[in-house]
């Protein structure tokens, strides 16, 4: 098993997309929200471009995001497949991502259309 931070363990990764386990001890739990933890938009949104950096090889940043549901929360302790359709650009990589329960692809969380560089 890979550790990537204390947000999230990789428990499998290949050229479209990662198996993840969200990590109960990440101190954003004790606050967003006590007794109902959930994972704030912001830190999905930064799990998706690091897992996508670590996938080519490079860091990348968000230069847009064209179009970005938050479809159902993400928390402490659930396993997720995120799925990852990248294409280069001129320098650019255009994204297209989901994120689901494991169990349950029907169980969408996340879909994400955007540009990074």
């Amino acid at each position: 098993m890979k550790q990537n931070g204390i947000l999230y363990d990789i428990l499998e990764e290949s050229e479209c997309g990662f198996l993840l386990r969200m990590r109960n001890e990440h101190p954003v739990y004790q606050g967003h929200f006590p007794g109902n933890p959930i994972t704030p938009g912001v830190l999905t949104l930064q799990m998706v471009r690091e897992c996508l950096s670590h996938l080519i090889g490079r860091e990348l940043r968000y230069s847009a995001i064209k179009n970005c549901r938050f479809v159902a929360m993400v928390r402490p302790g659930d396993t997720l497949r995120l799925t990852l359709q990248s294409e280069n650009v001129d320098g650019a990589v255009k994204l297209k991502a989901s994120l689901c329960g494991f169990s349950n692809p029907v169980d969408m969380r996340l879909q994400l259309d955007a540009d990074l560089q």
